[in-house]
Protein backbone atom coordinates (compact mmCIF):
# COMPACT_ATOMS: atom_id res chain seq x y z
CA UNK A 1 0.00 0.00 0.00
CA UNK A 2 1.69 3.54 -1.17
CA UNK A 3 2.00 6.25 1.13
CA UNK A 4 -0.75 8.39 -1.05
CA UNK A 5 -3.57 6.04 0.18
CA UNK A 6 -2.82 5.92 3.34
CA UNK A 7 -2.89 9.67 3.80
CA UNK A 8 -6.12 9.58 1.63
CA UNK A 9 -8.15 6.97 4.26
CA UNK A 10 -6.12 8.79 6.86
CA UNK A 11 -6.51 12.84 6.04
CA UNK A 12 -9.69 13.99 7.38
CA UNK A 13 -9.25 11.93 10.43
CA UNK A 14 -5.71 14.08 11.03
CA UNK A 15 -7.43 17.30 10.09
CA UNK A 16 -10.16 16.91 12.95
CA UNK A 17 -7.67 15.68 15.42
CA UNK A 18 -4.60 18.26 14.68
CA UNK A 19 -7.83 20.84 14.54
CA UNK A 20 -8.82 19.63 18.11
CA UNK A 21 -5.64 19.74 19.78
CA UNK A 22 -4.84 23.00 18.75
CA UNK A 23 -7.85 24.61 19.33
CA UNK A 24 -7.75 23.62 22.73
CA UNK A 25 -4.42 24.72 23.39
CA UNK A 26 -5.33 27.89 21.31
CA UNK A 27 -4.07 31.55 23.02
CA UNK A 28 -4.87 33.79 19.61
CA UNK A 29 -7.12 34.56 17.28
CA UNK A 30 -4.99 33.16 14.37
CA UNK A 31 -4.61 30.00 16.09
CA UNK A 32 -8.40 29.60 16.91
CA UNK A 33 -9.46 30.06 13.08
CA UNK A 34 -6.45 27.84 11.67
CA UNK A 35 -8.15 25.15 14.11
CA UNK A 36 -11.70 25.58 13.18
CA UNK A 37 -11.16 25.53 9.51
CA UNK A 38 -9.09 22.31 9.91
CA UNK A 39 -12.22 20.80 12.07
CA UNK A 40 -14.28 21.79 9.39
CA UNK A 41 -11.82 20.53 6.62
CA UNK A 42 -11.49 17.20 8.37
CA UNK A 43 -16.07 17.12 8.56
CA UNK A 44 -16.61 18.36 4.73
CA UNK A 45 -14.22 15.46 3.33
CA UNK A 46 -15.79 12.51 5.12
CA UNK A 47 -19.29 13.95 4.85
CA UNK A 48 -18.87 13.80 0.80
CA UNK A 49 -17.11 10.65 1.20
CA UNK A 50 -19.91 8.93 2.72
CA UNK A 51 -22.35 10.97 0.12
CA UNK A 52 -20.26 9.06 -2.83
CA UNK A 53 -20.62 5.93 -1.25
CA UNK A 54 -24.25 5.71 -0.51
CA UNK A 55 -24.78 7.37 -4.21
CA UNK A 56 -22.41 4.24 -5.29
CA UNK A 57 -23.98 1.64 -3.13
CA UNK A 58 -27.53 2.72 -4.37
CA UNK A 59 -26.36 2.76 -7.82
CA UNK A 60 -25.13 -0.54 -7.89
CA UNK A 61 -28.65 -2.14 -6.09
CA UNK A 62 -30.62 -0.94 -8.57
CA UNK A 63 -28.43 -2.49 -11.88
CA UNK A 64 -29.81 -5.28 -12.72
CA UNK A 65 -27.57 -8.82 -11.83
CA UNK A 66 -27.25 -9.85 -15.91
CA UNK A 67 -25.92 -6.43 -16.77
CA UNK A 68 -23.02 -5.46 -18.31
CA UNK A 69 -21.23 -2.60 -16.88
CA UNK A 70 -20.68 0.05 -19.32
CA UNK A 71 -17.85 3.02 -19.17
CA UNK A 72 -18.38 5.86 -17.65
CA UNK A 73 -18.86 9.34 -19.81
CA UNK A 74 -17.07 12.29 -18.42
Amino acid sequence: MGFEKIWYEASPFIYTVVGGYFLGRADSGILVLSSLILISAGGTITTMRRRYALKERAAMLKKPAGAAARPRRR
